[in-house]
């Protein structure tokens, strides 16, 4: 029976292309298991670092790392390319495991872990050591990725409309209501995250017949793929918005400094992880529109 499940609801979508890759059941467990890992990450690490917009940036190798890795595995499961020792597969004794999700998110996960452990992050973290261990593993990756690039205007119109509407929402946002987004530098890590995913699957999606794999995106995405796009930075806003207002109720109610550190470093962590979310997914559809 256990097997029965494991093989209908986790090995068909990864080896079956004809059965979409995420389900109910496997996004659910998924889900499950980033937050286990992310509430774990948090309290072993909340004493030794801020969770502030220079340990994101110090993270995006690792995300590059992820992404590219991912995108190579879409060029083999397209035909676009073919690395022997590198094939689909449900085996994580095979390497073919570690380029596909789960596999791909697992071997980042563990390369972040073994990143922060070099820099020091069990004493007080060196974020230039952190972030060059992540760039000796992800740049093999990125430029292997973009040797193979043939739509170098789809890639890099994109990624100006991406940056125009960002800039834009942030604007728009700081001028015509009364939420000081980009008072925290995080906010607006965010924003852009969520564009580049909305807005690089939406471009996929309407103008290169691309397929949206996840559940809930799949069904916003039959309404209309802009329609994404929107809702994608909406939220993103939104999000920032009820984060600083908790925020700020939080600290009203406390009146300790010691509790203010304490809080807002809870607060940076989630922002984080939301921005990591948009930007690991967004740039692998951004970088599969370079290989069209």
């Amino acid at each position: 029976m256990e097997l029965d499940f494991l093989q209908e609801y986790f090995i068909k979508p990864i080896m079956n292309p004809e059965i979409q890759g995420y389900n109910l059941i496997n996004t659910s467990i998924y889900i499950l298991l980033l937050v286990i890992s992310c509430i774990g990450i948090y309290f072993l690490l909340r004493k030794k670092i801020n969770f502030d917009e220079e340990f994101f940036l110090s993270l995006t190798p690792y995300i590059l790392f992820g992404v590219s890795a991912r995108v190579i595995m879409h060029q083999i499961e397209a035909g676009l390319i073919s690395i022997e020792f590198i094939t689909k597969t449900a085996n994580p004794f095979e390497i073919g495991f570690w380029f596909f999700t789960p596999g791909i998110w697992i071997a980042t996960f563990t390369l972040t872990c073994a990143g922060l452990i070099f820099s020091g992050a069990y004493k007080k973290i060196n974020y230039k050591i952190f972030a060059l261990f992540g760039i000796i593993f992800a740049l093999p990756l990125i430029f292997f990725n973009f040797i193979q690039f043939n739509n170098w205007t789809a890639f890099i119109a994109t990624s100006i409309l991406i940056a125009a509407v960002s800039f834009a929402t942030i604007k728009f946002v700081q001028k015509f209501t009364n939420y000081d987004i980009m008072g925290e530098k995080l906010n607006q890590l965010i924003v852009f995250g969520q564009a580049i995913d909305g807005i690089a699957s939406a471009v996929a999606i309407e103008f290169f017949n691309f397929s949206e794999q996840h559940v809930v995106s799949g069904m916003v995405m039959n309404i209309h793929p802009a329609l994404f796009a929107i809702i994608k930075i909406v939220l993103a806003v939104l999000i920032c918005w009820s984060l600083d207002e908790y925020f700020k109720e939080e600290i009203t109610k406390a009146k300790m400094p010691g509790k203010t550190i304490e809080l807002k470093n809870k607060v940076e962590f989630v922002k984080i992880i939301i921005a990591i979310l948009g930007f690991a997914t967004g740039l692998a559809s951004l970088f599969k529109l370079g290989l069209i």
